[in-house]
């Protein structure tokens, strides 16, 4: 099983001349081909403290972003469900006491299905599992449940969202800039010093920073993969107040 982390960025990103979407193709020709895709997004968020699978055999396309140029609706991607997988995750999750559940109602957001539509453009198997408003340590659990369940498979799991993500910054055309958050970030990852990411939420620097969806994706990736070490790909800093991350690990 594999483990990476990326920032899917603004959809912006798919009619710009944008240099992430190189770093997403090559990433994907480098990691080559997997039997299915597991993929956390924070734009799948479930409010009921419930975890959700998609057992549906379909993911479609979901196009969940508003106000933004027509030619943006010309792109999506969907793809098939791995549904035996999903249901091993939920059985097993269950077994563990996770709240966790089958469900039909969501697909592939925009959080999910850029980064598969650019490293895997020929198409993929996937499973799409939620983040909820339960502690990351709880989400480090269904990571571990994941890894569990996917075992020596050729598998790959992917986390995505944005270390620092302050929209209202990046509408007032603030100055692109390093926020400390990602120093401290980074630097840990660099380190391997993956325990002591737990103790980051709360302090000033993650308040200052906003991290999308909680960094939850983040901790279920370091779940599954109990990483001994991570790489870092790419960051830059595109808007004020929005980073963009790439995080490969290796156990």
């Amino acid at each position: 099983m594999k483990g990476i982390f990326v920032s899917h960025g603004s959809p912006m990103i798919l009619v710009e001349n944008d240099p992430w979407k190189d770093l997403l193709r090559e990433w994907g020709k480098r990691l080559g081909k997997f039997d299915s895709v597991i993929i956390i997004s924070p734009h799948f968020f479930s409010w009921s403290g419930t975890f959700l699978v998609e057992t549906q055999p379909k993911l479609e396309c979901i196009q969940d972003y508003y106000g933004f140029p027509d030619e943006l609706y010309k792109f999506c991607y969907s793809a098939d469900n791995d549904v035996d997988l999903a249901n091993k995750i939920v059985e097993e999750g269950q077994k563990e006491g996770l709240p966790i559940k089958q469900d039909n109602k969501w697909g592939l957001d925009h959080g999910a299905w850029i980064p598969l539509m650019y490293m895997y453009p020929e198409g993929v198997k996937a499973v799409t599992i939620s983040i909820t408003d339960l502690s990351a340590e709880i989400h480090y659990k269904l990571g571990e449940v994941i890894g569990r369940v996917v075992g020596d498979r050729n598998v790959l799991i992917i986390g995505t969202g944005s270390p620092t993500h302050r929209l209202e910054l990046m509408y007032l055309n603030a100055k692109p800039r390093q926020t400390k958050f990602d120093q401290i970030l980074i630097q840990k990852l660099k380190d391997g010093d993956f325990t002591s990411l737990f103790k980051l939420e709360g302090t000033k620097e993650w308040e200052i920073a906003s991290p999308e969806g909680m960094l939850r994706p983040l901790f279920v990736v370091l779940g599954a993969v109990k990483p001994k070490k991570a790489e870092i790909i790419g960051y830059e800093v595109p808007y004020g107040g929005v980073s963009m991350l790439a995080v490969e690990f290796y156990s």
